[in-house]
């Protein structure tokens, strides 16, 4: 008797364990792998194309400092260089 019921007590783990690793294993498998993907998203400065969309027909204003940009602007122009064309006599 004692046989019989250590057999059910194993059969009864064994499946007990199976239909656990089926059911939830997937479910945290696929919590982490949806965690790996939004620490990598966001280490990388990815936006996520649902929260980028607009609604049709919204319009977004940013308004600047004209001097501020206009100062930055000619600051990474750069230097002006004239170049003169020197003719070759042959």
């Amino acid at each position: 008797m004692t046989f019989l019921r250590t057999l059910l007590i194993l059969m009864l783990f064994y499946y007990g364990f199976k239909l656990i690793v089926k059911f939830l294993l997937p479910f945290f498998a696929q919590r982490w792998v949806k965690k790996a993907q939004d620490n990598y998203n966001k280490q990388q400065g990815f936006v996520d194309p649902e929260e980028a969309k607009q609604r049709e027909g919204e319009v977004k204003f940013t308004q600047s400092n004209s001097q501020t940009s206009n100062n930055n602007s000619k600051d990474e122009l750069g230097d002006y260089i004239d170049f003169e064309e020197i003719k070759e006599d042959k």
